[in-house]
């Protein structure tokens, strides 16, 4: 089970940093690249399990979605990409929360 928790914080990891190279490549700016800097930052403590992490990074993502949320919605038909972006930032941040391995794999540092 921990290994399993350990792969789900390595892709959470990964699809933070990918994103932000997209993001990168879509439209060079500072935020941009910061936020490529606070994903390779996330996974990094992601894979070190530093205590609570995994509930901080989500909480991150969720206010990623929120902040964005309705821009996205009120231009869908340019914004899609990024909505989809903000459901797979919810998704990931559920998993960090909620999924059963990665709690296990979080708590048994913890002990």
């Amino acid at each position: 089970m921990e290994a399993k928790g350990k792969q789900w914080a390595f892709i959470i990891g990964l699809y933070m940093i990918v994103k932000a190279v997209l993001n990168l490549i879509l439209g060079f700016n500072v935020s941009n690249l910061m936020m490529l800097i606070v994903g390779v930052v996330a996974l990094v403590l992601l894979l070190n399990r530093l205590p609570y992490i995994n509930y901080i990074v989500a909480v991150f993502l969720a206010l990623m979605f929120l902040l964005h949320v309705g821009e996205n919605i009120r231009n869908i038909s340019s914004n899609w990409l990024y909505l989809l972006e903000g459901l797979l930032d919810i998704g990931a941040a559920a998993i960090l929360v909620f999924e059963k391995n990665v709690k296990t794999y979080f708590h048994a540092k913890m002990k």
